[in-house]
């Protein structure tokens, strides 16, 4: 218990520091971490924008450096822990598009509204409290037993269950008894089989398993995202793009994928580059 309150007091202490203080440890911290990391994460970036703007030379990717792609998920990160623990310097600057997408969808049924690590992507999921009383999420937080607690406390709210990757079956049921809302992010994923596509011409992976499953069984799907446009201390946006009726007859994994690239090329420095099962197939 003591650790636990140890934790929560210092944590919310560094959310209240300045934007001064965070941007002076970034731009300290980043060489050191470029120069630790060459052969690691860094490199992985380094060599994933290159490859994704042979493929989809957008201007927006070509401009995109590894230093934007590291400032863009360290901002991200902290908007979305403020977010959290719900600082009006944060949720005053949050944004709904196409919310009638989502409310439309609800109309028939149990969806799954899916969406990937971008921008300040812990923000998703409280979000679609706004449209439904029952939002079960499936969430795999790391760290030990005390952190882990600290960040679930962080996310909670009356509507939003939490659920581990096996707690599936219970999960399904829950759904589809409440009409509810599976939230989940699905371009990462550890101990669980995934779908082959391709992304920017790679041999790539996406978890769209359990959406499937849920889409075969009878509920809709909505993909949705989330950005910050007008800078550091813009807007944040979350944006419903496109639903998926039950039983859907399309190409369903490569049609999700390929709305997967255009959020990537379209927002690049806000995406997770970093992380270390990109582009594997």
């Amino acid at each position: 218990m003591k650790k636990y309150t140890l934790y929560k007091t210092v944590f919310r202490v560094l959310l209240r520091f300045p934007d001064r203080i965070f941007e002076d440890l970034f731009n300290k911290a980043y060489p050191i971490y470029k120069a630790l990391h060459k052969d690691r994460a860094y490199g992985r970036v380094v060599q994933h924008l290159k490859n994704a703007v042979a493929a989809n030379p957008t201007p927006a990717l070509k401009h995109t450096t590894p230093r934007s792609v590291f400032r863009g998920i360290y901002w991200n990160a902290i908007d979305s822990y403020r977010g959290l623990d719900r600082m009006p310097e944060v949720t005053k600057r949050v944004v709904f598009e196409n919310s009638d997408i989502i409310r439309e969808a609800l109309r028939h049924g149990p969806i799954a509204a899916i969406s990937i690590h971008q921008g300040s992507f812990e923000l998703l999921h409280r979000s679609l409290c706004h449209f439904s009383n029952n939002v079960h999420l499936v969430t795999d937080t790391l760290g030990d037993g005390e952190l882990r607690k600290l960040i679930q406390e962080l996310r909670s709210d009356p509507c939003l269950t939490e659920y581990s990757p096996d707690q599936s079956r219970e999960l399904i049921r829950n759904l589809f008894k409440s009409d509810g809302i599976l939230a989940m992010v699905f371009d990462q994923g550890k101990n669980t089989k995934g779908n082959k596509v391709q992304l920017f011409g790679q041999d790539s992976t996406l978890f769209l398993r359990l959406p499937q499953l849920v889409n075969q069984m009878g509920a809709g799907i909505v993909t949705f995202r989330t950005f910050t446009k007008g800078g550091l201390r813009g807007k944040i946006v979350i944006r419903f793009e496109k639903y998926y009726p039950p039983k859907y007859k399309g190409d369903l994994i490569n049609e999700i994928a390929q709305e997967v690239e255009t959020w990537i090329a379209e927002h690049p420095s806000q995406w997770s580059w970093n992380y270390h099962g990109n582009f594997k197939g």
